[in-house]
C-alpha cells in the first residue's frame, strides 16, 4: 500500500496547471500543502474526494488545497462517465461542499 503522501502529489499532479482563480484564492504546492494538512489538522483529502465522486456520480480525478475566502478549502476536480469535468469546492476544516459543483 501506497503512502498517503504519495498518491496525494500524484494526484495533484495529475490535476495539471490550475484554472484562473479568483485573485482571492490562491492554491498551495504539494509540500506547502502536506505540511498546513498537518499543522492545521485539516480533513484528509482522499476521503473527500471518495465522498464526493460518490455523491456525484464520477471519477475524482485530482485534488488541490487553497485559500478560500472562510478558510482552507479542497478544490476537488472529478470526471463523469460522459466525459463531462465537474469542479467542487469543500472545506478543508469541516468537510463539507461550499458551493454547488462548477460545471
Amino acid at each position: 500500500m501506497r503512502p498517503a503522501g504519495v498518491s496525494f502529489l500524484f494526484l495533484l499532479a495529475l490535476a495539471g496547471p490550475a484554472p484562473a482563480q479568483p485573485a482571492s484564492r490562491a492554491c498551495f504546492s504539494a509540500a506547502e500543502a502536506r505540511e498546513k494538512i498537518a499543522a492545521e489538522k485539516l480533513a484528509e483529502p482522499f476521503t473527500l474526494m471518495r465522498g464526493q465522486a460518490a455523491d456525484h456520480h464520477a471519477e475524482a480525478i485530482g485534488v488541490r488545497l487553497c485559500d478560500g475566502a472562510a478558510g482552507p478549502v479542497y478544490e476537488i476536480e472529478l470526471l463523469k462517465k460522459d466525459g463531462r469535468l465537474i469542479h467542487t469546492i469543500v472545506d478543508a476544516a469541516t468537510g463539507k461542499p461550499v458551493n454547488a459543483p462548477r460545471k
